[in-house]
């Protein structure tokens, strides 16, 4: 009873193949590339290990009015132990000249429907009154705000998530709560021949309570149809990953999540699959560099 202990855990998503489709961390990407476009994610995170991260997102994005506005969706899919949750949510992107560039300015606003499944839980008193309503799921409401900077040889990004920090619960005096986070990323290419090109990329994210991490990712494009490069995440693990463009509308994603910490003692990495398709658009190209 004496002792001090300190735990920190994972609340917001945490994804390798960002880079493939901006839009799952930016909502004002939306539009950027310049057609309608499909994607869907799966990632299993510390493989092995029961109870791990399992996640499926599906989004949607498009331009409207002339390119001038964004718009799209996301659904997402969730489970950690015996916490199942599912996230939708709606977003809008205003898009101006700037510069030799374009500026994106989003809104997202969507919905949180967390619930516990119950069965899971093995209690030593299976009358607690603390376990007794955790089968009821429990809707909370989100608010997120972003910026998008580019021209076609860089890129910026910032999104404030969780503007609003809905409770997790009703009861008094707790501190179950949405935290409120920050995401920085920012990205620039560069030509390598007449069909190659290097990607040098970053993300950095912060927590309330003063927690962040930052990872660094070089990808190198051969001639236009493969993306293959690394990355490694402070304070967790390095990755590879790959992208190939079947046509200009069509791409599949692999990465693996090789962890460097003592948690790589207990699972076996972390592994992500993406699909991504875009209509045509009035150029007849839609895979965009980012």
């Amino acid at each position: 009873m004496c002792t001090w202990m300190n735990a920190n855990a994972q609340q917001e998503w945490s994804y390798t193949q960002y880079l493939f489709n901006l839009y799952d961390i930016n909502s004002a990407y939306a539009g950027n590339h310049g057609s309608a476009s499909f994607a869907l994610r799966h990632r299993s995170q510390w493989m092995g290990m029961e109870g791990a991260p399992i996640t499926q997102q599906f989004s949607f994005h498009t331009p409207v009015k002339e390119e001038k506005i964004g718009v799209g969706f996301k659904v997402m899919n969730e489970s950690i132990g015996a916490r199942k949750q599912q996230f939708v949510s709606v977003s809008g992107a205003y898009k101006l000249r700037l510069g030799s560039g374009i500026l994106s300015m989003g809104l997202a606003a969507g919905i949180i429907r967390q619930a516990i499944d119950r069965p899971k839980i093995s209690a030593a008193d299976q009358q607690d009154v603390n376990l007794v309503n955790l089968a009821e799921p429990l809707i909370i409401p989100n608010l997120d705000a972003s910026l998008f900077y580019n021209t076609k040889e860089f890129y910026v990004g910032l999104q404030s998530c969780r503007i609003n920090r809905s409770m997790y619960t009703q009861k008094n005096g707790t501190l179950a709560r949405l935290y409120y986070n920050l995401n920085m990323t920012a990205g620039v290419m560069k030509k390598v021949g007449s069909d190659n090109m290097l990607q040098l990329s970053t993300l950095v994210k912060y927590s309330e309570g003063k927690l962040w991490q930052a990872e660094w990712n070089l990808l190198y494009l051969i001639k236009n149809k493969f993306w293959l490069g690394g990355g490694y995440r402070l304070n967790s693990g390095c990755s590879v990953l790959g992208s190939i463009h079947f046509s200009t509308q069509f791409r599949i994603g692999f990465s693996y999540d090789f962890p460097l910490t003592a948690l790589r003692h207990s699972n076996d990495g972390s592994a992500e699959v993406f699909l991504g398709y875009n209509l045509k658009s009035r150029s007849g190209k839609s895979i965009r560099y980012f």
